[in-house]
């Protein structure tokens, strides 16, 4: 995934907002809005309904990345 110069502008606005669009939401946590939009409508990660809007609030960000983690597993080393 390739980072514009458009890309830096929407996330240095984005850091200030309350709610973020599914684009503005994908360039702070490195998803594609896509995969945000999908696993929403899915009611699979956290977000928020402004009307028919689909926003993210910093929280379900959080969460969101919390949920990814992956524990390591037994036996492996960290590299």
């Amino acid at each position: 995934m390739e980072v514009t110069s458009d890309d830096a502008r929407a996330f240095e606005q984005a850091k200030e907002q309350i709610l973020y669009t599914a684009e503005e939401a994908a360039a702070l946590v490195q998803l594609t809005p896509y995969w945000l939009k999908f696993r929403a409508r899915q009611g699979l990660i956290p977000h928020r309904r402004v009307g028919r809007l689909l926003r993210f609030a910093r929280e379900d960000l959080e969460a969101i990345k919390d949920m990814s983690a992956q524990p390591v597993k037994a036996g492996q080393e960290s590299a």
